[in-house]
């Protein structure tokens, strides 16, 4: 799955929009493919190709389309041009998605979704998209999910991270999508039933875990240093033996707990913090507290309050949008919410 993510190798074509075909992005969002398309490539490395492949053959057709680059889209569309199939994204989109979501799932339930978009048809017919088309696509994508190893909520987790109860003229709304994706994970359970009572049963491997510098220069540079009391792990910039640049923090068990810049050892800067009532923070920080104006915490439910945090409070006035799309005014005093 990180293959798909990490190992790319690029070479440009010129002018490689011209006959471009396209419905709508992921978000829903119509493109204009000839102004951000002007330039694009092939991946070449096997693992790539191996991704694309992986999820193809769960549909027992052949892989016969092109994976592309399509840089500063910050999204991922299926295409057509002269006859040819594509997958148009912008690897930096799936970068960004799998650090907000925590798994590698929800770039490859993106890309099952456009390759359902294909499978379907959807491509070859005028118009767009609609509720129906993205449906069948969302639907595909639970199938192939079930089948390539993940469980439900992370053949979900780019939906829920990404969408909202608003519907478009295009796309339904998140709710409905979600039930799409759980009818064809569900649809694949029933065809390829995997899990045994035997198998239900967990059983415990304990592994002795290095801890320390495990990797690279944890003093001057960059590194990779687990914590030998919590097993917590940092991977990024070091200076005088303190975490300072850019790096992520995660859990024992792999789950990223913070993403951004680092001084002396604190969160400072710009950074993601995940929370462990699932929900996260996306803004500034200062002294390792949550510091800046126009910050996001997101709520698991899919809210957003955009506001200013002060030394870790929340303050002034802010703009609560809820899944729905619905927005309210707010306003907060020491944290405290007053209205």
């Amino acid at each position: 799955m990180r293959a798909f993510l990490t190992f790319l190798i690029f070479f440009s074509v010129n002018a490689y929009s011209q006959n471009l075909v396209v419905g709508r992005s992921y978000f829903g969002a119509t493109i204009d493919e000839k102004e951000i398309c002007d330039l694009v490539a092939f991946t070449t490395r096997p693992e790539v190709t191996m991704a694309v492949e992986n999820i193809v053959k769960r549909s027992g057709l052949k892989q016969n389309f092109y994976v592309m680059e399509c840089p500063n889209t910050d999204n991922c569309f299926a295409a057509t041009r002269n006859g040819e199939r594509l997958i148009v994204y912008d690897a930096r989109f799936f970068s960004r998605l799998n650090a907000v979501t925590r798994t590698d799932w929800a770039a490859l339930s993106i890309l099952a979704h456009e390759i359902g978009h294909h499978l379907q048809g959807h491509t070859i017919k005028s118009g767009g998209s609609d509720h129906n088309r993205e449906l069948e696509a969302d639907e595909f994508s639970g199938f192939v999910m079930y089948q390539m190893g993940a469980t439900l909520a992370e053949a979900q987790s780019a939906i829920y991270s990404v969408t909202t109860e608003y519907a478009t003229s295009s796309h339904p709304p998140r709710s409905a999508r979600l039930k799409s994706i759980e009818t064809g994970y569900n649809n694949a359970r029933e065809l390829y039933p995997r899990v045994t009572a035997a198998a239900e049963t967990p059983v415990l491997v304990v592994k002795e875990v290095k801890t320390g510098c495990i990797e690279g220069n944890c003093t001057e540079g960059q590194g990779t240093a687990i914590n030998s009391r919590t097993l917590d792990r940092y991977e990024g910039n070091w200076h005088l033996g303190k975490r300072h640049g850019y790096g992520r923090e995660l859990s024992a068990a792999g789950e990223i707990r913070y993403l951004g810049s680092f001084e002396a050892g604190k969160y400072s800067g710009s950074g993601i913090l995940f929370l462990a009532n699932g929900d996260r923070y996306e803004g500034g920080f200062r002294n390792g507290k949550m510091h800046g104006k126009n910050s996001r915490y997101i709520y698991k439910n899919g809210d957003i309050l955009t506001i200013s945090y002060e030394e870790g409070l929340r303050q002034g006035f802010g703009i609560l949008t809820r899944n729905s799309g619905q927005q309210n005014n707010t306003y907060f005093k020491n944290d405290r919410r007053i209205h």
